[in-house]
């Protein structure tokens, strides 16, 4: 079945530019206002419980909320869609991008600032002072539980929604948003290249699950390896030799994922999927960056971070 050019939508659903930057402001707010109920835990399970409860609350019940009040199917704009063995090549590839440019980009940050930059989640920090943290709840409230639920969220909800203003702009918005949420100005740039690598490979693969499962891999690097690995290589090898390997590794790696990407969108040709396609995104350039709550949400981080 051939795919055609997506049809506006009806009602707040064709102001996805309005309303789904209030829905990531109203995100903010409630993390925020989360940190009373995170502070009260007195011990390191009812804290860990309640860090995985709080993301729950926080990031998936106002996407329900939210396309219940637009009249939409939770299952048709978030992507629950399982994905073809087909995807393995794009997922795999992706993977490698991860990896490997997470530890690109903070080899840059430690030879500029001889620091690391963290890039753990926003509940992490409440758990950053446990001496000795249960494994099965580090492993479900820092791993798990943040790879399903931002999925769903920034791929499976701003994404989507975005998806009708173009994909490309899509991609960007979300990884933006995905940035934005974890309120660092230092971590920003590792965080964008997370978020547009998985938003890549959402719309690559049209189902949210990779990207949960390459977010899931990102999680577990993050809290079971130290960054002490890439000082140590470096002290080691000398920071121009890991910074050239890196550098080649990064290229490597990207060169196969856009391969796969390639070959992936010649079996569209070929077969084009169900549904509809969404609009060229540079005809709604002002329209997605411009736009008032989009302008407002960008100031709202600026000012939070700036008060930290």
């Amino acid at each position: 079945m051939a795919s055609t050019t997506e049809k506006a939508p009806r009602g707040l659903a064709r102001l996805p530019h309005i309303t789904t930057p209030l829905l990531v402001l109203f995100v903010f707010a409630a993390m925020h206002l989360s940190r009373f109920v995170l502070t009260k835990a007195q011990n390191p399970t009812n804290l860990f419980l309640s860090i995985a409860l709080v993301q729950i609350m926080v990031l998936v019940l106002p996407c329900m909320l939210y396309y219940l009040l637009k009249g939409r199917k939770l299952s048709s704009p978030m992507f629950l869609t399982a994905p073809s063995p087909r995807h393995i090549g794009v997922t795999l590839s992706g993977a490698l991008v991860l990896v490997v440019g997470s530890l690109f980009i903070k080899f840059f940050y430690r030879v500029s600032s001889e620091q690391s930059v963290s890039i753990s989640g926003f509940f992490d920090r409440f758990s950053a002072g446990e001496a000795d943290p249960p494994f099965a709840g580090v492993l479900l409230s820092t791993v798990i539980i943040p790879a399903v639920c931002e999925e769903l969220f920034f791929r499976g909800v701003v994404l989507a929604e975005y998806r009708t203003l173009g994909e490309g702009n899509a991609i960007i918005v979300s990884a933006v948003c995905f940035a934005m949420l974890h309120f660092s100005v230092s971590g920003f740039p590792i965080y964008l290249f997370i978020g547009l690598l998985l938003g890549v490979i959402t719309s690559v693969s049209r189902s949210v699950l990779p990207a949960m499962l390459l977010h899931l891999l990102s999680n577990t690097l993050n809290v079971y390896t130290s960054d002490q690995f890439l000082k140590i290589i470096m002290q080691k090898n000398g920071a121009f030799f890991v910074g050239f390997l890196l550098a080649v590794l990064f290229g490597a790696a990207l060169f196969l994922l856009l391969y796969n990407i390639e070959h992936m969108y010649r079996k569209y040709a070929a077969e084009p999927p169900e549904g509809s396609l969404p609009p060229k995104s540079r005809t709604h350039l002002a329209r997605v960056f411009l736009s008032p709550t989009f302008l407002v949400l960008t100031a709202v981080f600026l000012l939070v971070t700036a008060l930290q």
